[in-house]
């Protein structure tokens, strides 16, 4: 939880893959698509909890806590083998996209965390 990481709005993934996309001279080359910068589980949590009006406490699971869970929600078997990644961050240099197609849409956690809790809210209210 207090490894700050780069995560990316996927809004902002989405756009950068289809200006890269119409570019002929971006084609068989590699391309790194970069967050807004980093930030940590606590701030996330706050944001989260801030956006949707609701303080559910959150507990981080590590290797053990994933691997148990695995028993029962297979697919957390494949995180537990993911979990050197959160040791340290990992953050991705956006200058290559730069010099080639611009500025890197980068929406702020603040609203892409929003954006994305009152989505997944209203899909929810939607379900019910």
């Amino acid at each position: 939880m207090t490894v700050a990481r780069e995560y990316v709005y996927l809004p902002d993934a989405a756009v950068m893959i289809v200006e890269l996309a119409n570019r002929d001279g971006a084609y068989g080359q590699n391309w790194n698509i970069p967050g807004a910068g980093t930030i940590s589980g606590p701030d996330i949590v706050r944001r989260a909890q801030a956006a949707s009006g609701f303080k559910k406490p959150v507990i981080s699971l590590g290797k053990v806590g994933l691997s148990l869970l695995g028993v029962f929600v297979p697919v957390m078997k494949e995180i537990v083998e993911m979990l050197y990644l959160t040791k340290e961050p990992v953050v991705l240099s956006g200058g290559k996209y730069e010099r080639v197609v611009g500025p890197i849409p980068a929406t702020p956690f603040e609203q892409g965390i929003t954006e994305t809790v009152q989505a997944l809210m209203s899909r929810q209210s939607k379900a019910e």
